[in-house]
């Protein structure tokens, strides 16, 4: 086996305050350390001699492929490790990369970029830092700058081995960098692009820029068209992963749960073994109240080989406890038939506590429909990201719009519900029973107003049959009903909110 020698490479520019904890962290690694300075005016340069660097100075060109590729044609040894100032190659990780270089047949390494903020583990992503040294081997890009294209196009699309080295990422750290001045000149140099080279990777890299100053509807309309766009070499997207999982980021923190989950879907069968989309798939679940679904989703997600070294890692195990929290879902699951139960809801304006409405009866419900006269103030965005179906009525009479409501409902009952009234996980458990041993027409189910300390009972279920989707009035509807016995059960609904 070959002791191969290792030159780390690096380019700065006013990095007093992290290249010492970097620098010490290599010192024994690397058989030689590059350093490609950008014009300094702190003791960065002082630093890097100290620990015997060899200095570069270079013009900044606004450029940081160019100024990555003048530190690789300085470097000498075998292989080449670059890292930034603001990373450090802890001691056991040396040791695991290094036996890792000796023994690979591979021309390069991914190993694992590990975000750390306020000392806590916010995941990790999988980074091409170290490879073979060979003149064709060459960064690529002004912004977020990449050597894996030019290395694939030499040596093949499989010719790189992933590891489970680490590498330790302060960069986004607010008390290390300065974020607002760095994402100033990150948009600055991606905006510069001909548009020759604005392939996939780029509106990726623009859209990760706007996600994190929070721009979340440009981000989200960038990173769709970065799924649309080829690369300019016609390579694989290997940045697919990231992006999945940016996007759900983003929508997630949008409150756009159900775009998650059906953004999500395609991908979870092309990734089987990616965990992250399944968990982005169980918190939507969880915000919509949809418990099954989201226990489900967890599970896929333990079950997924997350330690395959294939795919980015958010780390969710230490931002989670994944044994309380599938405990908490598995007893909030309700058994019960798929299509069973939908709910009606009929809100004529903006209601303050709609979206509790629905979340409250999204446990059991095949669907949720929400009928409103066209051109209400009803917010149709809201209700729709936590599951509704919103359905929109030429007519304000109430009562059309409760015939013309139920008439959107497929499920074998219908559940009507009133805004501000809520449907707890008992009232759920306890109808879903009933209604599967009792065949019956129709329920009455006691209503409790919580603020006027009332209780009334109330016809609110009903089966959906042929019959009844065949009647045109509400008369005729209410006239059939009044001939049928209505049962009258210990089930609760309750009024909360004034």
């Amino acid at each position: 086996m070959k002791d191969n020698t290792i030159s780390v490479c690096m380019i700065t520019k006013n990095e007093e305050k992290n290249l010492p904890r970097c620098l010490e962290s290599i010192k024994d690694f690397a058989n030689e350390i590059i350093i490609v300075d950008t014009g300094s005016t702190d003791k960065t340069v002082e630093i890097a001699k100290k620990y015997g660097a060899k200095v570069y100075h270079y013009k900044w060109k606004k450029d940081f492929s160019d100024a990555r590729n003048k530190s690789l044609e300085k470097a000498t040894m075998d292989w080449i490790v670059f890292l930034d100032a603001d990373e450090e190659l802890p001691l056991e990780e040396c040791t695991k990369l290094r036996a890792r270089i000796n023994a690979t047949p591979y021309e390069g390494l991914y190993l694992r970029l590990v975000n750390i903020i306020s000392d806590t583990n916010l995941g990790d992503a999988i980074v091409l830092r170290a490879f073979k040294n060979k003149p064709l081997y060459r960064f690529r890009g002004k912004m977020h700058e990449q050597i894996v294209f030019s290395i694939q196009e030499a040596a093949g699309l499989d010719c790189i081995e992933s590891t489970d080295v680490k590498i330790i990422h302060y960069g986004y750290d607010p008390d290390v960098a300065d974020l607002d001045a760095k994402q100033k000149r990150n948009l600055e140099l991606l905006e510069s692009y001909p548009e020759s080279d604005r392939d996939g990777y780029f509106y990726y890299s623009l859209a990760n820029e706007y996600a994190r100053i929070g721009e979340n509807d440009k981000a989200l309309e960038i990173y769709y068209k970065a799924m649309d766009t080829p690369m300019v070499n016609g390579a694989f997207p290997s940045f697919m992963p990231y992006l999945v999982v940016n996007v759900a980021r983003v929508l997630t923190t949008s409150k756009r749960y159900i775009d998650v989950i059906n953004y999500l879907k395609p991908f979870e069968e092309i990734y089987k073994d990616f965990g992250d989309p399944h968990f982005f798939e169980c918190l939507a679940h969880i915000e919509c109240s949809n418990f099954t679904k989201a226990k489900d989703a967890l599970l896929r997600y333990l079950n997924s080989e997350t330690g395959s070294y294939i795919y980015p890692n958010s780390n969710f195990e230490d931002q989670f406890n994944m044994g309380k929290l599938l405990k908490q879902l598995k007893a909030s699951c309700i058994p019960h038939e798929e299509n069973l139960i939908s709910a009606l809801i009929i809100a004529s304006e903006d209601e303050e506590h709609l979206v509790d409405t629905v979340k409250t009866v999204n446990e059991i419900a095949h669907e949720v429909v929400i009928i409103t006269p066209q051109g209400s103030n009803l917010n149709k965005k809201a209700v729709s990201n936590v599951g509704a179906k919103v359905v929109e009525s030429k007519s304000d009479i109430y009562e059309d719009l409760f015939m013309e409501g139920y008439k959107q409902c497929s499920g074998q009952y219908i559940l009507f519900l009133k805004p501000k009234e809520i449907c707890s996980l008992d009232t759920q458990k306890s109808l879903t029973s009933y209604l599967a041993i009792n065949k019956v027409e129709s329920l009455n189910l006691l209503v409790v107003d919580t603020l006027k300390n009332v209780q009334s009972n109330e016809f609110r279920v009903f089966k959906n049959t042929e019959l009844i989707k065949k009647m045109n009035n509400f008369k005729d509807f209410a006239k059939y009903f009044d001939s049928i016995n209505t049962n009258t059960v210990n089930i609760y609904l309750h009024k909360m909110y004034e």
